[in-house]
């Protein structure tokens, strides 16, 4: 694993030698204010082909986000993840659906805007870059939460300190959407 630091900088890089799918993925975390415009851009354009979020203000979430994942095969963007900063308004109604009963007098991450493509899925990305990702928060003195009605996303929740909380709920773009909350030290 290689660190990378600058003024300013927050690149995490690390790439994977051997034998299995995953070393031939390049995985790279970055703050979006360290992003090119054509890194943002395709980040965009991927979270879009997954079509399980509003393109309504998506480039200002994107660049609202405190990390951005990006994994990378033979200089192939295939998957990406991040680390949101939600909005007081959007955190309310996620709570509201779940039926989550809790006081935002603290802060709060989301884990989401996870996306691989199609050909590249169940082969460790989706998880790979969010274990990075949680890495990259581990002194965040807040809640994490993620919601997923996705089956191998909800077990790397679990697996990776999450609970589970509220009721499924209905989505505009997916059914039984699952709230998952964990502290963010663990």
């Amino acid at each position: 694993m290689k660190q990378h630091t600058a003024i300013r900088l927050a690149t995490h890089r690390e790439y994977f030698l051997g034998s299995n799918f995953l070393d031939n993925c390049y995985f790279e975390i970055k703050r979006p204010s360290d992003c090119s415009i054509t890194e943002l851009h395709y980040f965009y354009l991927m979270l879009r082909k997954g079509n399980k979020v509003s393109p309504i203000d998506l480039p200002l979430k994107i660049l609202h986000a405190e990390f951005l994942g990006f994994c990378y095969q033979h200089k192939k963007l295939v998957g990406i993840s991040a680390i949101k900063r939600p909005t007081i308004s959007y955190l309310m109604d996620v709570h509201q659906k779940a039926g989550v009963v809790s006081r935002i007098n603290k802060p709060f991450m989301e884990v989401g805007y996870s996306y691989t493509r199609s050909a590249f899925r169940q082969k460790g990305i989706s998880s790979t870059l969010k274990r990075m990702l949680l890495q990259k928060i581990n002194q965040y003195g807040g809640t994490l939460f993620s919601t997923t009605a996705t089956p191998s996303s909800q077990r790397f929740l679990l697996n990776n300190g999450f609970r589970a909380c509220g009721n499924p709920y209905q989505g505009i773009y997916d059914h039984n959407i699952i709230y998952f909350e964990r502290n963010a030290k663990l």
